[in-house]
């Protein structure tokens, strides 16, 4: 019984360790036939809108706080941004790094179509 309660801790300590690794969370709020609308919260110094350099499909991105972040594209090429909540611009397909460079969590929806 000692080694059962022994081997749950560490793997609850292993589960915690991978969350934390993590800096931003994402979950699906709406979904259907027409959209695909995603939240994303990225932690202050972490990731915005994905792990890393990664891409996404065309969508609409609507920032539900402001947002002071680094974006770094695939060339090498960096853009800073100041932007408030609100701010809401459509964005083609593209492969980026985006990171908070703020001292609160950023907020916001991207929207994906669904042809």
């Amino acid at each position: 019984m000692k080694y059962l309660l022994m081997i749950l801790c560490i793997l609850t300590l292993v589960a915690c360790k991978q969350k934390q690794a993590s800096n931003f969370d994402q979950h699906v709020v709406l979904e259907n036939d027409k959209v695909t609308v995603t939240e994303f919260v990225g932690s202050p110094g972490g990731d915005v809108c994905g792990e890393g350099m990664h891409s996404h499909p065309p969508h609409l991105n609507v920032l539900l706080t402001d947002a002071k972040v680094k974006v770094m594209l695939p060339d090498g090429k960096i853009i800073t941004q100041n932007l408030p909540a609100g701010a809401t611009f459509w964005s083609g397909a593209e492969t980026h790094s985006v990171k908070n460079t703020g001292n609160v969590p950023v907020k916001s929806y991207i929207i994906v179509t669904k042809n």
